[in-house]
Order: C-alpha cells, then structure tokens, then sequence
C-alpha cells in the first residue's frame, strides 16, 4: 500500500489522559510519543474490547506480526492503545479503519499522552480507595 500524504495533525490527538494501570502495561512514560494508536469506537458498552482490538490488529497486520504489538483497552471511552514496534507501523495504521462483526474501529496517532487525574481514574475514585 503507498504511503499517505496528511497535513500534520490530520489523525493525530494530542495530550491523551492514560490510566496508570495503561502506562504500566504499555511500558512508556508520560510525555511525547511517537509509536502510540489509539484505536476507538463509537459503539460504547462492548462487552470484550480487549478482545475485539486484537482481532482488528489481526486483520490489519496479520496475526504473524501481532505479537509485536503491545495492547492495553480503556473500556469507560471505547479506547484501545495500541505500542507498534516502530514508527513507521504507526504511520501505516493512522487514519485507518475496519471492523469486526457490526463494531468499527477507526485509528488515530497519539502525540502524546498524560496522566489521568487522580479522581477521574476509576480504579482511585475515592468510594474504590475507601474499601481498599
């Protein structure tokens, strides 16, 4: 497939707020990125988003090479964060598209990421905190 020519920002988001639990299983750090998808949903309430965003990865890459790839899902907003193993996979899945079954997923480059507040990361709201 011939490489895309997009204005700069087309596909791209910016200031991304990631779960810590996200950092941990992507193995990055807060700041500029240059190997981050986000791959998202307009269907809310799946009911296995980890599930359905390896098998469109699959579709997309081939599932030789998905093992190159490193996945972690934020299910309150339809997110899968996708780590490509080089710069040029990320590329190539920006402002892609696909789906698995009647769920599509559309990609996006993510320039770079933060933390999600305290309060708004569900697994630190206060109630959660509490009956720890």
């Amino acid at each position: 497939m011939p490489p895309h020519h997009f204005q700069p920002n087309a596909f791209v988001r910016e200031d991304v707020p990631l779960s810590r639990d996200n950092f941990t299983y992507l193995g990055i750090e807060e700041g500029a990125q240059t190997r981050l998808v986000l791959a998202w949903s307009p269907t809310a309430d799946l009911p296995n988003l980890w599930m359905l965003a390896v098998r469109m990865l699959d579709r997309i890459v081939g599932s030789r090479n998905v093992p190159d790839y490193r996945l972690a899902v934020d299910p309150d907003h339809s997110f899968a964060f996708i780590l490509c193993p080089d710069e040029a996979a990320a590329e190539r899945l920006r402002a892609r598209y696909g789906s698995v079954g009647d769920i599509k997923f559309f990609f996006d480059l993510v320039r770079s990421v933060r933390y999600m507040s305290f309060h708004d990361e569900l697994n630190h709201h206060p109630r959660v905190c509490w009956f720890v």
